[in-house]
């Protein structure tokens, strides 16, 4: 009996040390213990600057999560969703260091179960992932507004009250539950309390300006235009978003490390104000709303976050990123982050890590990325990273050849590197779009290719500058249909 306590409680004190371990090291871990015939669960989260962190835990492994200098003090670790099911609600719970959390999933059922230490908080996440206000922002997205809308702003706001009533409930009843963490109180009252705001603000989409010129709407849905769409919101609609965006001046005094949803409910409120003012969406109108509306972490989260997403999507905007270098300090990691001083420019890359990356040819012939740079040392170089099932890389295309004629007989070469696995399609698709004269070239593996880690080629179109001395002077450099991408070879060539 002894020694069945004793392996107890030495069980108990290596558990301890374990997560002791783990909060130390800051990381959480999230282990999938799905059966060994279920698919790989897809997690991700992401930091103060907008840069999304994935990873596919296969069953039996784990995913750390780590906590940097740009993470949250909790973070919110989703469940990506598969392309054909973007509205389905999935599971998402907020993460502390040295929290360890077990989940299993079953694909047939679509049913996640998780365990661990708070077995109370866990049972509240899956409650909450059924509920209409939740913390998975992808159901909320704006994907989702334009495809998944009630008929009228009255039934929205309907639903609105009924799923703020129900949340409020829900975080009641959390409050009175043993065994729930008190920052978990806090922070989850919090999260839902500005995904209610969040909510509300879909209201935005039954604006008759929305779809003809918000930022958040691809070209493909500007000429959507809503059920019940209204040309002057409601009296109260107005009052009720006005009362919501009290909750928000109160977060301004906060930590920007408190809560990720605060910037999106900043840039959907702003948008409601340039909607409800009769003025186009556009990003210079919100930026300049947000330097007028917000102040201190707020003002330079919020501009950071317009400009950066604008960067993301490759339409990068110039002249309001050389305003917000006037008045932000140079030192800021939000001025790093958007002039890429952090880490990814100014490196030459044929020295770092891509003499293994393996290219092939059209013919067959093999080479590396780094015996390409090597060959056109002293021209200006362009990398096109994209792939045959790739609408937008596709799409661009027109607009290179015509970069292409425009530089010809001069110092500057287009590369194009596919990331296509299958080798016809790719092949039928440079027929198609890229005469037999220009560079190009698909990987080998590019799954495997270091280039790709090293440079965080996550997704494409994905455009590359370098100079004439093979630095690269921009990771993410502008679409070839985009005038500023000419300023910049204008410089290198004249350098």
């Amino acid at each position: 009996m002894r020694a069945i306590q004793r392996l107890i409680l030495a069980i108990l004190v290596s558990a301890a040390s374990i997560a002791s371990s783990y909060a130390q090291r800051k990381e959480a871990l999230i282990i999938n213990q799905s059966a060994r015939d279920e698919k790989s669960i897809p997690f991700y989260y992401t930091d103060i600057l907008g840069k999304d962190k994935s990873e596919a835990v296969k069953p039996g492994d784990t995913l750390h999560v780590a906590f940097d200098e740009n993470s949250f003090d909790q973070i919110n670790v989703r469940i990506a969703h598969r392309s054909d099911r973007i509205l389905e609600k999935k599971p998402a719970l907020l993460v502390w260091p040295g929290d360890v959390v077990t989940v299993r999933r079953e694909e047939a059922t679509n049913t996640y179960t998780f365990s661990g230490e708070y077995a109370a908080e866990l049972k509240f996440y899956d409650r909450i992932w059924h509920n209409v206000i939740n913390l998975d922002p992808w159901y909320e997205s704006h994907l989702g507004d334009s495809l998944n809308l009630p008929p009228t702003l009255d039934e929205l706001m309907s639903q609105w009250q009924e799923g703020r009533q129900l949340t409020d409930e829900l975080l009641a009843e959390l409050r009175n539950t043993p065994g729930v963490r008190p920052m978990v109180v806090a922070a989850l009252t919090r999260e839902l309390q500005l995904q209610t705001f969040l909510f509300l603000l879909r209201g935005n989409s039954y604006q008759e300006l929305y779809y003809a010129t918000s930022i958040n709407i691809p070209s493909s849905l500007r000429k959507y235009r809503a059920p019940g769409t209204v040309k002057v919101f409601p009296v109260v609609y107005q009052d009720s978003v006005l009362a919501q965006f009290r909750r928000l001046r109160y977060l301004q005094a906060l930590p920007l490390s408190v809560s990720e949803h605060r910037v999106s409910v900043a840039q959907d409120f702003l948008e409601y104000l340039a909607l409800a003012q009769g003025k186009a969406a556009t990003r210079s109108t919100l930026y300049a709303l947000a330097k007028r509306e917000y102040t201190g972490n707020q003002k330079e989260w919020t501009c950071y976050s317009l400009l950066y997403n604008a960067k993301r999507i490759r339409r990068p905007q110039p002249h309001l990123v050389r305003d917000y270098r006037s008045w932000m300090m140079p030192e800021s990691r939000f001025v790093r982050s958007l002039t890429g001083q952090d880490q990814l420019t100014l490196v030459m890359p044929d020295q770092q890590l891509t003499n293994t990356d393996t290219l092939i040819g059209p013919s067959g012939q093999k080479t590396t990325l780094a015996q390409l740079l090597a060959k056109h040392r002293g021209k200006v170089i362009y990398l096109d990273f994209w792939a045959s099932w790739c609408l937008p890389c596709l799409m661009e295309m027109p607009a290179s050849a015509a970069l292409r004629q425009h530089y010809q007989g001069k110092p500057v070469t287009f590369i194009y590197v596919s990331i296509d696995e299958d080798a016809l399609k790719w092949q039928r698709a440079t027929t198609q779009h890229l005469p037999k004269n220009v560079e190009q070239y698909r990987f080998t593996s590019y799954k495997t290719a270091r280039f790709v880690k090293r440079f965080g080629v996550t997704s494409i179109p994905r455009y590359i500058l370098l100079d004439k001395y093979g630095i690269m002077r921009y990771a993410e450099a502008p679409r070839p249909d985009d005038p500023e991408l000419k300023t910049h070879v204008a410089t290198f060539l004249a350098r």
